[in-house]
C-alpha cells in the first residue's frame, strides 16, 4: 500500500469515517459472494476521497457501507466516533439523515417537487419547519449558483443542474461527510468537471470529508487521495498522480 508524504498533514485533521477490518459477504443461492475484506481506513475532515476499481470490484458497496446503508459482514466502522453497530434501526437511520449527505448517478430527485421543495425535503422529514427550512435550502441552492432555478421542477433542469440541487440538498443538512456514487456518471465532460470541482470546493471550503465512488479517471485526478478497490481488496492508497502511475503498477484497465 502506498502513503505518500504529501499526505501526511492531512494526519492533523479528525478521522470522521473509521472503518477497521471491515468486511461483506452476500449469499446468493447458498453461495458467499465476497464484496470486499479486510478493509480499513480512516477518512478525514476537508479531504476529498475517490475509489476506483473494476466493475465487480466491491466500490459501491463499500461505499453503502461506510454510509450505514448496508451493515458490514464483519469488522467496525465509525462516525464522529459513532460506532453504528451499536444503533438500532431508528438510530442508525437518524444518524444517516443528519450526519450524512449522499449524491447518486441518477440525482434521485422528486420530480413532483421544485427545486426549493426538494432541497428542503431532508430538513422537513427530520422535523425542521417550514419556516426554518426554507431559508437553510436557500443558503445551499447559493452555494451550487443554483438560487435562479428555485421554482423549477427536475425536467426543466440539464443534467448539471439537477445535481447541483442534488448536491445542494446533500449539503443542507450541514453533513459530517458527503458520499457521492458516480456524481458524474450521467453528464457530459464539462458538466462532470464543474461537479468535480464544486465536490472538492466543499472538502476544502466547507471542511467536509467527501468521498467519490468513480469510474473516471479525470476525476480521481481531483482527489486529495484515491483508493483503488481489486477482488474486494485495497490494492493502493495514496495520491493520484497525474501520470497514473498507480494504474500502470496495478496493471489495471478502468472501466469508461
Amino acid at each position: 500500500m502506498h502513503s505518500p508524504t504529501d499526505q501526511q498533514s492531512d494526519d492533523t485533521q479528525p478521522a470522521v469515517i473509521r472503518a477497521e477490518n471491515i468486511s461483506k459477504t452476500f449469499v446468493h443461492d447458498g453461495v458467499e459472494v465476497r464484496a470486499f475484506s479486510d478493509v480499513t481506513l480512516n477518512l478525514r475532515r476537508g479531504q476529498m476521497v475517490a475509489i476506483m476499481g473494476p466493475s465487480g470490484s466491491g466500490k459501491s458497496t463499500l461505499l453503502h457501507t461506510l454510509g450505514g446503508i448496508e451493515s458490514p459482514t464483519s469488522g467496525t466502522i465509525w462516525i464522529d466516533d459513532q460506532k453504528l453497530s451499536g444503533l438500532n434501526d431508528y438510530e442508525l437511520t437518524l444518524l444517516r439523515r443528519r450526519r450524512i449527505g449522499f449524491i447518486f448517478q441518477s440525482f434521485n430527485l422528486v420530480p413532483t417537487l421544485n427545486v426549493v421543495d426538494n432541497v428542503t425535503l431532508p430538513l422537513i422529514l427530520d422535523g425542521v419547519s417550514q419556516r426554518d427550512a426554507v431559508p437553510r435550502a436557500m443558503e445551499s441552492l447559493k452555494r451550487v449558483d443554483m438560487s435562479h432555478r428555485l421554482q423549477h421542477l427536475p425536467s426543466q433542469l440539464s443534467g448539471g443542474e439537477q445535481q447541483r440541487v442534488a448536491i445542494a440538498r446533500a449539503l443542507v443538512i450541514n453533513p459530517s461527510v458527503v458520499l457521492a456514487d458516480e456524481p458524474t456518471g450521467n453528464l457530459d465532460s464539462t458538466r462532470g468537471r464543474d461537479i468535480t470541482r464544486l465536490l472538492r470546493d466543499v472538502a476544502h471550503e466547507n471542511q467536509k470529508t467527501v468521498v467519490i465512488v468513480t469510474h473516471d479517471i479525470r476525476v480521481a485526478a481531483q482527489a486529495d487521495r484515491l483508493i483503488v478497490l481489486l477482488d474486494g481488496q485495497v490494492r493502493f492508497d495514496g495520491h493520484p498522480s497525474t501520470d497514473a502511475e498507480w494504474m500502470a503498477a496495478l496493471k489495471l484497465e478502468i472501466d469508461g
